[in-house]
């Protein structure tokens, strides 16, 4: 039996110039977050709601935008500060600051091949 991926991290470290968060978990697994991927899945209501209409619609849709529009590859972290001892808080370069990402969030979103292929094999 497996053990359950552990939510506790040891360090957590953000690279503006490389546009990654690292997370090196309390197990030994190193989780390596982009930053596109990070913006592109906050988890504040705002965003998850966008993201339910996004797929929800089967033809265009209308959003209001506040702040500057940004492309792949732009979004920047201009801040980060913890929420707690179970979470972070971003302040994005698009203004967007309202997402707090639990541990527990951040664990199950883990990028690398390993996790990818536990998420598409589904429970255990």
């Amino acid at each position: 039996m497996s053990q359950a991926p552990s939510t506790d991290p040891v360090d957590i470290s953000v690279s503006p110039s490389r546009r990654e968060m690292r997370v090196l978990w309390k197990d030994g697994h190193e989780s390596v977050y982009p930053f596109d991927l990070l913006r592109r899945e906050c988890p504040c209501a705002l965003c998850d709601d966008q993201r339910g209409k996004a797929s929800a619609s089967t033809g265009p849709s209308l959003t209001v935008l506040s702040g500057p529009v940004l492309k792949t590859g732009q979004v920047q972290v201009e801040n980060v500060s913890p929420v707690g001892r179970y979470a972070i808080n971003f302040v994005w370069s698009d203004r967007h600051d309202s997402g707090i990402y639990s541990f527990d969030y951040l664990r199950s979103l883990c990028p690398c091949p390993s996790c990818r292929q536990d998420r598409a094999a589904g429970p255990r």
